[in-house]
């Protein structure tokens, strides 16, 4: 089981079902999907820098707050099934894919995607590692799926009775 792609979300509750990503992201879910169900592989979930205070994002922004494993889709189900609207009402996030949570740590214990960035490849590519972000999910690189595998290793998995949890948003 290992880090495979990185997804921004601007939460992660407890117990997370799903994914989801605006119009644009929608390729890039459905290559996520097709890579990751049936495997055991994980998205990991960041809580990007920029989120706005209406999402009350607290200590969590900029960090990389945990992993989820994609599920295959139920049948008779669809993308526009799991969807978040935004705080205002609107569906800014239409698409979506079934998911379990796998890691979820104490906040304070979790990693700034930023001094990740940093460690591999230096100070000044952060801006445009993120902003892949405006695309949607996205595969990352061996060397920091190395590093995710590697810290949330030592973390307990999230048991199957909270994972199940909470239901659309």
């Amino acid at each position: 089981m290992g880090f495979r792609y990185i997804q921004s979300l601007y939460d992660y509750p407890d117990g997370i079902a799903h994914i989801a990503v605006p119009e644009i992201g929608e390729k890039q879910l459905q290559k996520m999907a097709g890579d990751t169900c049936g495997t055991d592989d994980l998205v990991a979930i960041y809580i990007p820098e920029g989120t706005g205070e209406a999402y009350e994002p607290g200590d969590k922004r900029g960090r990389i707050v945990g992993g989820v494993k994609l599920l295959r889709m139920p049948r008779g189900r669809v993308m526009r099934d799991y969807f978040y609207k935004d705080w205002d009402g609107t569906m800014r996030w239409p698409l979506g894919w079934p998911c379990k949570a796998v890691y979820a740590r104490e906040i304070s214990q979790c990693r700034y995607l930023r001094g990740l960035v940093e460690e591999l490849w230096g100070p000044h590519l952060f801006q445009r590692y993120v902003a892949r972000f405006q695309q949607g999910p996205f595969e990352i690189e061996h060397a920091m799926a190395d590093k995710l595998d590697k810290f949330f290793a030592h973390f307990p998995k999230v048991t199957e009775r909270r994972s199940n949890t909470i239901g659309r948003k």
